[in-house]
């Protein structure tokens, strides 16, 4: 059950691919984690196991009628997430770059930087999370009646593609979009430390967004950027709107 591997949606794959006009994600890091990525022009890829939603790809389990389903069930989501992890990992991204929460809670509290980017991707490496108020739930009582291969194994990828892109209602604020990255393409993501990361592609950088308290300086900002070949990527700082509660550009 769940034996065989997927294929990852990754940035990696630049074959024949649909594509759709590119919208700007932003990357939200405290301006500690941003000076590293600007001086080394990459982004560290994030593992499932650290992510803050004890939800987070996680399935729920319904109609365990066998010792044997229940052990299933037990071990499943720990089980998976270890499997997973040694091949595909997350760089989280928002769409929006005006909600002062996130600001406040991924860029240290308006003191950090969001990085924004637009790149072509194929449609099939971005994933768009969902934020519905049920889980997914593996039913054993379906499953048993199911009799065909095909069938069991369609009802089973459903499950896994539907645990991969869901979150709760509460943090639908995020407006989150997701790049999963084939830990293991060694073209695009790079092993160092013990950690991977992705290179930034070079024009998919558009511009460098300085929270309105952050402490780096422009100056600074943009040689760091010079060197490492953003010399197209704006640097601008953001501020508080003085009529609404939005962070404006």
């Amino acid at each position: 059950m769940f034996g065989s591997r997927p294929s990852p949606l990754t940035l990696s794959n630049y074959g024949p691919h649909q594509m759709s006009e590119p919208i700007p994600l932003y990357r939200y890091l405290d301006s500690d984690a941003a000076l590293k990525t600007l001086v080394t022009g990459r982004f560290r890829v994030g593992q499932q196991s650290k992510f803050n939603d004890p939800f987070e790809w996680r399935l729920g389990f319904t109609g365990m009628a066998t010792p044997q389903e229940q052990k299933f069930a037990e071990n499943f989501n720990t089980e998976r997430l270890q499997w997973l992890e040694t091949w595909v990992g997350i760089l989280s991204f928002s769409k929006t770059i005006s909600d002062p929460t996130l600001w406040s809670l991924y860029a240290d509290k308006h003191s950090g930087v969001a990085f924004e980017v637009k790149y072509p991707w194929p449609d099939d490496n971005i994933v768009e999370m969902t934020y519905p108020p049920e889980r997914p739930v593996l039913d054993f009582d379906r499953l048993r009646g199911i009799h065909d291969k095909d069938g069991k194994d369609k009802y089973l990828l459903s499950l896994l593609d539907r645990f991969m892109r869901r979150k709760s209602p509460s943090w639908s604020f995020e407006q989150e979009r997701r790049l999963q990255i084939d830990l293991n393409d060694r073209r695009f993501c790079q092993l160092s430390h013990g950690r991977h990361y992705w290179q930034i592609p070079r024009d998919g950088l558009k511009r460098l967004i300085l929270g309105f308290c952050c402490p780096l300086e422009e100056a600074i900002v943009r040689k760091l950027l010079d060197m490492n070949g953003f010399s197209a990527t704006v640097v601008v700082r953001a501020k508080l709107c003085q009529e609404t509660y939005s962070v404006i550009i």
